[in-house]
């Protein structure tokens, strides 16, 4: 039995002082009062401990991405952004290729249990995508959804696809979605067109969650003088849709994204950071051209060379915290977006939460809210 003491508990929403948890074979046996507790302990000095932060949107990190397929590029993404607080990671894959979504499910099969982070599985972030919302997509990639192509996926390798990203719109009759939820993966909508009926079509039929909410994400449109609404106006009236917000400070300022928590509450926003392969290693002004969409590393956020859009963030879990109280948050509201709702978003029932029974994966940070690392 392992115990942690002297560190102020965020869980829940909620902050605890003068408690202890106490541990046994990975898992949290209880958390009582630090009075009521004797034996050896584990001194967590003063510091923040939290559940395990969750991240389920990340493309890469420290030079390498997932897509990459090869097992030393999981461990390094793995390992730069465990040193940033991650616990819990879901790779990310743009819209690809079939061969390359293989590859990397292949890869993801042989490595999941030896990478420095636990994954649960891979998020497929396409290919079938509306060509207009491409974003930091490969436009050339980008596709109508191919029944043959993902039966095949799903066929093979439903049990380490977690989730898979697409375009409602693109399936007007929930054909797809259908088939992905049967297999037990999360849907997703992104880079997408869609309009409210399409929204509600696929809410209605599984579909609960919003991809990096406000990018390439539709919005109000009119059509002969009627407006229509988008996936961001639909993110808001459905109260059980949840959303990803990207909490990097650049591609949400601070005030929408307090306005986001606002509307939506902690409960139902995820924050992610959807890190490239400059994550955590920055290099401002670095050109990345070998790639199948080139960027350039400016203003502290990874751009599309001709500086339309953004093409994803360079962020770490510990930038989301940070990013997250800068916008008015508290620490144990921050928190809990980064683990009690990513949790129930992923359906991961024994994390994010420090309470009796659940896994003993934590976090600790100090008041600056930088990682520290304590050997439990």
């Amino acid at each position: 039995m392992k115990i942690l003491t002297n560190g102020k508990i965020i869980s829940g929403g909620k902050e605890l002082v003068g408690y202890d948890v106490i541990i046994e074979d990975n898992k949290i046996v209880d958390v009582k009062p630090t009075t009521e507790i004797s034996g050896e302990k584990t001194d967590l000095k003063g510091n923040y401990i939290a559940p395990g932060f969750i991240e389920i949107h990340c493309h890469g990190g420290g030079g390498y991405e997932f897509i990459d397929a090869t097992p030393e590029a999981f461990k390094k993404v793995c390992e730069i952004h465990a040193a940033h607080g991650t616990r819990v990671i879901y790779p990310t894959i743009s819209a690809t290729d079939y061969d390359t979504m293989v590859r990397v499910l292949q890869t993801a099969r042989e490595v999941k249990n030896s990478c420095a982070l636990e994954i649960p599985g891979i998020h497929l972030e396409g290919p079938y995508f509306a060509l207009e919302m491409c974003g930091g997509q490969a436009p050339g990639i980008v596709r109508d959804i191919d029944r043959d192509e993902y039966e095949s996926l799903l066929e093979e390798y439903s049990d380490i696809i977690a989730r898979w990203d697409y375009a409602p719109e693109k399936d007007k009759d929930n054909a797809f979605l259908c088939d992905v939820i049967a297999k037990g993966i999360l849907a997703s909508t992104a880079h997408s067109l869609a309009k409210y009926d399409d929204v509600l079509r696929a809410f209605e039929g599984g579909n609960h969650l919003i991809t990096h909410l406000y990018s390439c994400t539709s919005t109000i449109t009119r059509h002969q003088g009627f407006r229509h609404l988008g996936i961001i106006e639909s993110a808001y009236l459905l109260d059980d849709m949840y959303v990803e917000a990207i909490a990097d400070g650049c591609h949400l300022p601070l005030d929408l994204l307090k306005m986001i928590i606002k509307l939506k509450g902690t409960d139902h926003v995820c924050l992610i950071t959807d890190a490239l392969r400059p994550g955590g290693i920055g290099e401002e002004g670095k050109e990345y051209t070998d790639c199948s969409v080139p960027f350039v590393i400016e203003d502290g956020v990874a751009k599309l060379l001709d500086r339309s859009a953004f093409a994803g963030s360079i962020a770490t879990s510990d930038i989301l915290l940070k990013t997250a109280v800068k916008a008015g948050c508290s620490i144990a509201d921050a928190v809990k977006m980064m683990t009690e709702t990513p949790a129930k978003v992923m359906r991961l029932d024994t994390k994010g939460k420090i309470e009796a029974g659940y896994d003993a994966c934590f976090t600790v940070f100090d008041e600056n809210l930088d990682i520290v690392d304590i050997v439990i």
